[in-house]
Parts: structure tokens; sequence; C-alpha cells
């Protein structure tokens, strides 16, 4: 971000704080029509938890003399609070909120975090836990039994996973033991496919390609795999393994697919003909709307906006928007349908 960036971000953040009423209507305006949005991909963590590789990059963003406002900048900006104050900002109805144990690369968002981030308003965050597996050899079986204990105990919504973030293989056997745990209890799985340009991510095939989940998808077809990215490749800002994720919810019965980070302003390139795929791929009944948000204030919206326009670009009716937007996690995660209040909306 240049320094008029981060003007904005500021005035932004001095306009967010101001104003954290609800609004009277929540949705977005879609050709006539008020259309209800969940956003199933948002972030929560703390500087803290962050390793110093990726708060090199999160300040490599901002220009010299402004990096001590970093640290606060993002703890403000991953509250349960400030969240609920972007999603009303957006007109975003409800939101999917991320644990994550990636140490070595993007740092630890644990579920006790997540649970006390939803905690504000639990009807509209929805908390997704995530487990340890960075000493998995020594102690899985530890993991595992505190993976399901937080997932009961906080009553979480879905599961996230971060294979490239967290350095194990799609199709790495030692780790289905989490796969039918989410099988078990019935709780859809997020994860984390194509690249990432945070530092120490693998990007190899097999942390990567969704096709590499195959194996997985077929063994436990109670368990719901939701495609997060749907394969895109981010680092190289490409759609290189699209086709694998279209594939595969075509395919079986318990695959989704979610486009986050391809409404955002470096996918620009990108997103229409991603949404094309999806069109003639015959998935839209399977591409659950997210952004991996929250970033910085606006980006929810901005990305949801610019996710919607490329839909009306590529033909896709209102029915249809209304599948992407929350229809599509509705019918996945066995929640009841958001309902949209009179009055004036998005």
């Amino acid at each position: 971000m240049g320094v008029l960036r981060w003007v904005t971000v500021v005035l932004m953040v001095v306009g967010l704080t101001a104003c954290s009423g609800k609004p009277d209507q929540m949705g977005v305006e879609v050709n006539g029509e008020y259309l209800a949005v969940i956003d199933s991909h948002l972030h929560t963590g703390n500087w803290e938890g962050s390793p110093q590789g990726f708060r090199d990059r999160l300040q490599g963003r901002i220009p010299p003399g402004f990096k001590w406002v970093m640290p606060p900048f993002v703890d403000w900006m991953l509250t349960g609070d400030n969240i609920l104050r972007q999603l009303d900002s957006a007109g975003i109805s409800a939101a999917g909120v991320f644990a994550v144990y990636a140490p070595h690369t993007t740092g630890i968002a644990s579920n006790e975090l997540v649970a006390e981030v939803v905690s504000v308003d639990p009807s509209r965050l929805f908390s997704f836990g995530s487990i340890r597996v960075d000493n998995w050899n020594n102690d899985a079986a530890e993991q595992l039994a505190k993976f399901e204990a937080d997932l009961i105990k906080y009553n979480m919504t879905g599961i996230k996973l971060a294979h490239a973030h967290q350095q194990f293989r799609f199709d790495d056997e030692r780790y289905y033991s989490i796969y039918e745990i989410a099988a078990r209890l019935k709780k859809p799985m997020y994860l984390h496919t194509g690249t990432s340009p945070n530092p120490g991510t693998r990007t190899e095939a097999p942390y990567s390609d969704p096709a590499y989940l195959e194996d997985a998808i077929r063994r436990y077809p109670d368990a719901i795999f939701i495609l997060g990215h749907s394969g895109y490749d981010t680092y190289n800002r490409a759609l290189t393994f699209v086709d694998s994720a279209v594939r595969l919810a075509a395919t079986y019965p318990n695959v989704y697919m979610e486009p986050g980070a391809l409404g955002a302003e470096r996918a620009e390139k990108v997103v229409n003909d991603f949404v094309r795929r999806v069109k003639v791929g015959g998935v839209v009944d399977k591409l659950i709307y997210g952004s991996d948000g929250p970033q910085f204030p606006g980006y929810a919206e901005d990305h949801m906006e610019a996710f919607i326009e490329a839909m009306k670009e590529e033909g896709y009716t209102n029915d249809e928007m209304r599948l992407v937007l929350a229809d599509n996690f509705v019918r996945a995660f066995g929640i009841p349908p958001i309902e949209l209040q009179a009055g004036a909306a998005k």
C-alpha cells in the first residue's frame, strides 16, 4: 500500500469505529432485488501469534516510519466487534471465522480465540475449529483428542485446514483421522487449496492441487470438503488448479468450492474466467461465497462487490447468485435460511 492508501485506511478506521450500529436490513441489491450474503471465509488472530516472516510481509506493505502501526492495527482489525462492523458496512448477514495452527507460516489463531471472537454474536459469526499438526508423529493422538473436544465444547460450525500453510500433503494417510472426525461429527471442512504468497508456504502440487484430495473424498463420503480458493494459484495469480476443483465438485456430492481472494484487486484479470468456468462446469450450486478477509477496512465489501459484478458480467441469474451468496452455505452447513428484514438495504 502507498501512503495515500494508508491515509484512506486510517480514515476508514475512524469511520468504522464511529458507526457500529446494525443497519435496518442486511443484504445487497442485485438487479433490483435484495440478496442475502454469507461470507464463509474470514480470519481472526493477533500480532503475538504471528511468526516473524509473516510480520515482515505485513509490515512490508506500509511506508517506512509507519511500521509501528501494524501490531495494534492487526489486533484491532481482527476482533469480533470490528468484524461485525465490516459485515454491517457491507450488508453481509453472517460470516465464518477461522482458527488455524500454522506456527511456521501464517501463525496461530487458536480454537479458544475463535470461540471468544464469535461470542460477540454467535447468531452471525460461525466458528471454524482447527488442529495442530506440526509435531504429528509424536502427539497425533493428543491433538486429535483436543480437536474433537474443542469442536464439541465450543459448538463449532465447521473445520478449517490449510495443508500448504500447515505443511502436510492432501494425500498423506497419516492425517485421514481428521477427516473421520469431520464425517462423524458432521462438521464441514474448509481446506485451503491453491498456492499462497505467505513465507514458508508449500507450493508443490500435493499441497496445492485439490486433485490430491480425491482419495480422501472417496473414502469419507459423509465428510463435506470445501475446496478453499477453488485451487486459485494466488502466488502466480493464475487459475492453475481451478479445473481440478470444478471436476471434483461436479463428480462428488460431498465437494464444494469457495472463491476467497478471487474478488480481490490482484485477481481482477482472472475472476471473470473463474466464474465462467464454474458456470460452464455446472457447479454453481456447489460454490460457497467467501472473501478471505478482513485484511483491511472495506476489504469484505470490495471483494463482494467485485465478485458480484463478475457474476453479472458472465450472465449469472439472480437465482444463481442467490445460491452462491448464501443458499449453498445454508444447505452445506444445515443452518436456517437467512431472512432479510424490510427497510433500506446496502
